[in-house]
């Protein structure tokens, strides 16, 4: 069975590479999904990597190909 590993607060914040204050933060704000049993917080990095996944930017190569999709399909 695949063990699944759960991080600290500090250990979470440090796998993501943000201060521990602002990573406070955005727990806070629950903006990070995270488990809470009692007073203790826990954090998957899975959860962290959908996160940290989820804000992309596209770049502009890309922005030009989708606009020429776009143009494309509309003729």
């Amino acid at each position: 069975t695949e063990q699944r590993k759960l991080l600290s607060t500090k250990e979470a914040a440090e796998y993501c590479g943000f201060k521990l204050s602002y990573f406070r933060k955005l727990m806070m704000r629950r903006v990070i999904p995270m488990y809470k049993p009692a007073e203790a917080v826990f954090l998957q990095e899975e959860d962290l990597d959908a996160f940290l996944t989820g804000v992309r930017i596209s770049s502009q190569e890309e922005i030009a190909e989708e606009a020429d999709r776009y143009l494309t399909g509309r003729k």
